[in-house]
C-alpha cells in the first residue's frame, strides 16, 4: 500500500506583551538551529493515539511578517500559506529531510532564517496509510480541544467559528516557548494545507 501523506499547519500566537513592555528586545531564531527530529518526537508524543504514522517538520517555519504581508497585499500568495504546504509535500514525496529552505526561499517576506522572526505557523508531514493519518489528524484536533473535530456536530451542522479555535495544553506552550525564545499565549488552530491524492 502506498504511502500517504498530510499537510498540518498548527497556527500558534507569539506572546509579545513583554517586548512591547520594553522588558525584553525582540526575539529572533536561528532555524539553522532548530531540532526538527526533536519537535516531531514532541508532536508525536503528545499526539500518541495509537497509529503508525510518521511525524516530519521541516527546518523552518512561517512568521507573521509573511502572513501579514500577504494579509495586506504587500506580499503575493494565500495568508493560509497554502504553497509553503504545496512545496513541503512535494519534497515529502521525494526525500525523509525536509530542508525546505531552498523551495521556501521566494515565499518568506523576510528570507533571513538564521534571524528570523517566531514562527506563527509550525508545518508539518503526517505520513502512513490513509486511515491512521486521518485519524492521527483528528485525534489532534481533539486533544486541542477543537470542537469542531466532534463528529456530533459536524453531522448535525452545528459548527460556529469558535469552535475552530484549541487551546495548547501548558507543556506544549512552554516548549514551543523554549525552543522558539518567547512566550505562546494557548490559543491555537489546525488547518490541514496538502495532501497526497486520496486512495481509492
Amino acid at each position: 500500500m502506498s504511502t500517504f501523506r498530510h499537510v498540518l499547519g498548527l497556527w500558534l500566537v507569539p506572546d509579545f506583551s513583554a517586548v512591547e513592555r520594553g522588558e525584553i528586545p525582540p526575539p529572533h531564531v536561528n532555524y539553522d538551529a532548530l531540532d526538527t527530529r526533536d519537535v516531531a518526537e514532541t508532536l508525536s508524543k503528545f499526539n500518541d493515539c495509537g497509529e503508525d504514522v510518521a511525524i516530519s517538520v521541516p527546518n523552518d517555519a512561517v512568521d507573521q511578517v509573511t502572513v501579514q504581508f500577504r494579509l495586506t497585499g504587500r506580499a503575493a500568495g494565500s495568508p493560509q500559506c497554502d504553497d509553503f504546504a504545496l512545496e513541503l509535500l512535494n519534497m515529502a514525496e521525494r526525500t525523509a529531510y525536509l530542508d525546505t529552505r531552498g523551495c521556501w526561499a521566494e515565499l518568506h517576506a523576510l528570507p533571513n532564517r538564521r534571524q528570523a522572526p517566531p514562527p506563527v505557523l509550525l508545518l508539518f508531514v503526517v505520513s502512513g496509510d490513509f486511515d491512521g493519518v486521518m485519524v492521527w489528524s483528528q485525534q489532534l484536533r481533539m486533544r486541542l480541544g477543537i470542537r469542531a473535530a466532534d463528529m456530533l456536530k459536524q453531522i448535525a451542522g452545528d459548527v460556529a467559528d469558535a469552535d475552530y479555535q484549541g487551546h495548547l495544553p501548558s507543556e506544549l506552550a512552554m516548549y514551543f516557548g523554549r525552543i522558539f525564545g518567547i512566550p505562546y499565549r494557548r490559543e491555537c488552530l489546525v488547518t490541514g494545507l496538502a495532501s497526497s491524492p486520496v486512495p481509492y
